[in-house]
């Protein structure tokens, strides 16, 4: 079966996207193209899968599928790539999209797309897990988030698939580790549920942003230095957080599935 695809990334977290809306497809089992299509040995390669379909009560719906089969709740990077894609196809300059996580607002500045992510809530700050004292955050989606001197040893690397399992979640959770390098700058280091080290998380920046508000360290609008690149974060006065960056239209092409 040929399917038709858009490759994009928003600072390195890469998406392999189904547009619906210029390719009708039957029916698929989108969890398991997911595992296939995003592999980077022997499919396009992508942290995960996209369906971008219409719908009634916003221009578009997205679906997000990890590159290890299970379903997103949401994902800051993927929104925006999506919302470039309607902006593009519509000639907008502002739109809503709908997510697992509920509809989200989009707004093009220049060349960012900022998007409005909800407002997080801390289910738990200063949580024990490991030997570390986190904040955990949820944002549609859950963020371990740990504050440290110094992250150029990788953490995430060494500790991020512990904490993503660890049996004191109720459910598996994306761990973070943050620098802050000033009150509006911090670095990020990302690890992400079911896809393991990614070089930007724009729910994760969030997070990091409000964990870091809360404890009295970060100011409200705040630069994330991420592997990838760098993201925007802006805590509104409603405590709605706003992400704005860069995304790329990397290629289109067709993937032959052998289902």
């Amino acid at each position: 079966m040929l399917i038709p695809f858009i490759k994009m990334n928003a600072q390195g977290n890469d998406f392999v996207i189904l547009d619906l809306f210029a390719h009708e497809l039957p029916e698929l089992d989108h969890a398991k193209l997911s595992e296939q299509i995003c592999d980077r040995h022997f499919g396009v390669g992508a942290d995960g899968l996209v369906i971008l379909k219409p719908c009634k009560d916003a221009e578009a719906q997205m679906i997000i599928f990890n590159n290890d089969g299970s379903r997103a709740e949401m994902c800051g990077s993927a929104l925006r790539c999506v919302a470039w894609l309607m902006m593009t196809k519509l000639e907008r300059t502002e739109l809503e999209i709908r997510t697992d996580s509920g509809i989200k607002h989009a707004i093009r500045e220049v060349d960012f797309i900022r998007v409005n992510l909800g407002k997080p809530r801390m289910l738990q700050s200063n949580m024990p897990v490991k030997g570390f004292l986190g904040d955990l955050v949820d944002i549609g989606n859950p963020h371990y988030i740990v504050f440290r001197e110094d992250v150029s040893d990788d953490p995430h690397l060494m500790y991020g698939a512990m904490l993503e399992h660890h049996p004191a979640f109720t459910k598996p959770v994306n761990a973070h580790f943050v620098q802050v390098v000033d009150s509006d700058l911090i670095k990020l280091k990302i690890w992400e549920h079911a896809c393991g080290a990614t070089l930007a998380c724009g729910t994760g920046a969030a997070s990091a942003v409000f964990a870091g508000i809360t404890r009295g360290i970060l100011e409200h609008q705040v630069a994330v230095e991420v592997p990838g690149g760098s993201i925007f974060i802006t805590a509104q006065t409603d405590g709605s957080m706003l992400l704005s960056g860069e995304v790329a239209e990397n290629f289109r092409g067709t993937y032959l599935w052998k289902t």
